[in-house]
């Protein structure tokens, strides 16, 4: 797959692909605590496309379960009054799969902490191996007509001024949510994303309604996400051809230009996000953090990243990754990332930024249009399993 996704259109929907419809019975609930949950909405993640073209690394194959059930981006309706949720309400799933989820006690030092992105017993528990939900058997996942199991650690209420369209994009905005408040820029700094596709577009968003950040910069490639972004909290946009021209004056520095490679920037961002993911924005966001500045890499990282680090030694660059969410400290109480970002979807008009929506039985077209999503003017493509 990895080798032909690149070479042969729609390889990844082929009969070769690693998914595939199928009939499949509905999930069991693994202890009497466990909520079902019927998906009304799920989002197809960059995650989810990486893993059918084979592009993800194979670092997570030993804590993953197949065959399982994909679409851990999921907004639903409970099926039957469980576990203090009455059949109806509307929830949105916190996919990961920690020590509670799995049933043991005491939990891991991360969950204790409240981290249960960060689990160390992913493999272990009353629950087959998994990262999250979407990439376990046992728990269902939202690219379903069916239900999926859920804990009820995992369900947040979704208010009623929260619309589906919003709710369905949560997990994904919680994700942006821990990354920014982690980085925390100070009204000081200049702050630079590169990458607006949703993981940068949120992070923007969390950035200007979560933070102190003052000056945002953001790279941009196309007309829609350079609108979003700018909408959305960032005060400049650039074009990915001006990261070597443009950007730098507008860091207040300059761009030299070596015998080989990418040109060295001596001055740069305070703060840099890398919400892409791909190599070369990788090395583009240590090129273009200042010197004892930071990078939090947001975008997931494909199986293999060359990188030059030569600018991350010379400039005493810190390179922080940021997964999933947590607890999170926000104007000195104790909250999550979930919480911070179901408060902020009314604001910022998520549900703008989700569709078009698609039935599963044209599950093709809609991986096609995640895949195209930004070229054609999407942020977030779904599947609509409503009516």
């Amino acid at each position: 797959m990895r080798a032909g996704s690149k070479r042969i259109k729609s390889l990844e929907t082929s009969r070769f692909s690693p998914l595939q419809p199928e009939d499949a019975p509905e999930p069991g609930l693994p202890t009497p605590q466990w909520v079902r949950v019927r998906p009304l909405l799920s989002g197809i993640c960059g995650s989810d496309l990486g893993t059918l073209s084979s592009e993800n690394s194979p670092y997570f194959s030993p804590i993953t379960s197949p065959p399982f059930v994909m679409g851990h981006e999921v907004v639903g309706e409970v099926t039957e009054d469980n576990s203090g949720f009455r059949a109806g309400e509307r929830v949105v799933l916190e996919p990961a799969l920690g020590c509670t989820v799995r049933g043991i006690d005491p939990p891991c030092p991360y969950c204790a902490s409240g981290r249960h992105a960060l689990c160390l017993n992913v493999a272990r528990g009353n629950i087959s191996p998994g990262i999250q939900t979407g990439f376990c058997r046992d728990t269902g996942g939202g690219w379903s007509r069916g239900t999926l199991v859920a804990h009820p650690s995992q369900l947040h209420r979704v208010p009623d001024a929260v619309s589906d369209e919003a709710a369905v994009a949560i997990e994904p905005l919680a994700c942006a949510v821990h990354a920014a408040l982690e980085a925390a820029p100070a009204p000081g700094d200049t702050t630079l994303v590169i990458g607006a596709g949703s993981v940068g577009l949120f992070t923007i968003a969390a950035l200007r309604h979560l933070t102190d950040a003052g000056r945002i910069i953001c790279v941009a490639k196309h007309e829609r996400q350079r609108n979003e972004a700018l909408r959305l909290g960032a005060t400049e946009v650039v074009h990915p051809k001006e990261t070597y021209t443009k950007l730098p004056e507008m860091l207040g520095t300059a761009a030299y230009k070596p015998e080989l490679g990418k040109p060295v920037v001596m001055g740069g961002a305070g703060k840099v996000f890398a919400c892409v993911g791909a190599p070369g924005t990788m090395e583009d966001a240590l090129r273009l953090a200042r010197p004892g500045g930071e990078v939090t890499l947001v975008g997931m990282p494909g199986a293999k990243s060359t990188l030059d680090l030569t600018a991350l030694w010379y400039k005493e660059i810190r390179l922080a990754g940021s997964y999933a969410y947590s607890v999170e400290e926000h104007d000195g109480k104790q909250t999550s990332s979930f919480q911070l970002a179901l408060g902020i979807a009314l604001k910022i008009e998520l549900q703008t930024l989700v569709g078009p929506s698609f039935h599963l039985d044209s599950y093709k077209e809609a991986i096609a249009a995640a895949r195209a999503a930004g070229r054609t003017g999407n942020v977030k493509v779904v599947f609509d399993h409503r009516s």
